[in-house]
């Protein structure tokens, strides 16, 4: 008898054991915004804020990792998801994006097969010198003028200007750059979003220390909210998201 009640015992503390000691579920958080205020230093900004908080809320039952990848892999990895095609066997649904749109490209089937969380309001804001006459109310306005752009990004009404020739447009790879390229007068003005911009006038010296010689236009080019994206299928990650105050999982300050 006591050997059968010890065997019992081994048992039941071999699968309490095995309970405690499970591996956590890796989420990866993939993220195609590799600026500031997103990614602001080597693990650092509001990308890895994101995971350390969902990682804390998770208690261990996942773990979120930040995979910062170009918007073209990115489309790669959730080609069946965009397409419409998920969720299937083949669909990896381990993932969230954050800071996107559903506006931005990632419908492109019948249907809308993600769940969304919104996170806070951004917009795209034009900046040029305060020395110059160009007032933006349109994209419009910006006919016969140069305009600094992020290669690879798409601007509604701006994009048919530049292929007709009244707009000219030169592309670079850093927003901040492109800001250098209006304080030199390379350019007419550049658009960014303002998270960043609000970002670069506190935190960048150089930019911070010719902040007056800025003129942020009244009127945005656009205006959108930056969501959580993720599988349908993942309600236990929605669950777990919404259970965590908006301003825990984003904590930002942007220019008014």
């Amino acid at each position: 008898m006591r050997k059968i009640l010890s065997f019992v015992c081994t048992i039941i503390t071999l699968a309490f054991s095995g309970l405690s000691m499970a591996t956590p579920e890796t989420i990866l958080i993939y993220s195609y915004h590799n600026h500031p205020p997103f990614v602001t230093g080597s693990y650092k900004g509001l990308t890895y804020e994101l995971a350390e908080t969902l990682n804390k809320q998770a208690a261990g039952r996942y773990n979120f990792q930040v995979s910062i990848v170009p918007r073209s892999r990115l489309n790669y990895y959730l080609k069946n998801w965009i397409e419409g095609n998920c969720p299937e066997a083949s669909c990896e649904q381990n993932w969230i994006v954050p800071w996107v749109n559903p506006k931005w490209g990632f419908i492109r089937g019948t249907r809308d097969n993600y769940l969304w969380h919104p996170l806070f309001t951004d917009s795209n804001v034009i900046v040029s010198l305060v020395t110059d006459s160009f007032i933006y109310n349109n994209p419009q306005s910006l006919k016969g003028r140069v305009l600094a752009g992020m290669r690879g990004h798409r601007y509604v009404g701006i994009d048919e200007l530049v292929t007709s020739g009244e707009v000219t447009r030169i592309d670079g790879n850093r927003e901040r750059d492109n800001i250098m390229k209006v304080l030199v007068n390379r350019v007419t003005a550049t658009l960014l979003p303002a998270s960043t911009m609000q970002y670069l006038l506190t935190n960048d010296k150089e930019i911070k220390a010719k902040a007056e010689q800025l003129k942020l236009a009244d009127e945005k080019h656009q205006i959108y909210v930056r969501h959580l994206m993720l599988p349908e299928t993942r309600t236990d990650l929605m669950q777990l998201i919404q259970a965590i105050p908006v301003q825990q999982l984003v904590n930002i300050e942007l220019p008014k």
